[in-house]
């Protein structure tokens, strides 16, 4: 199944977590991201029981410094 992560399309496993997703793509410590499935933040204590679908859209945010 295809889904999109920050708009470009990746192939997937169906019934894939996010979590799942997250490490296929390097992702392995969260701490200072922001994680939004369809438009919604998703707390980092319910990454794991997320379940991709078909066409979902991932983005992913890391903070940094500025001023």
């Amino acid at each position: 199944m295809k889904v999109f992560v920050n708009d470009d399309i990746k192939e997937i496993p169906l019934g894939s977590s996010l979590h799942w997703l997250l490490n296929d793509i390097g992702m392995k410590d969260f701490s200072g991201w922001a994680i939004a499935l369809n438009e919604e933040v998703v707390p980092y204590a319910e990454i794991k029981q997320k379940t991709l679908g078909d066409g979902d859209r991932l983005i992913l945010v890391q903070a940094t410094q500025g001023g």
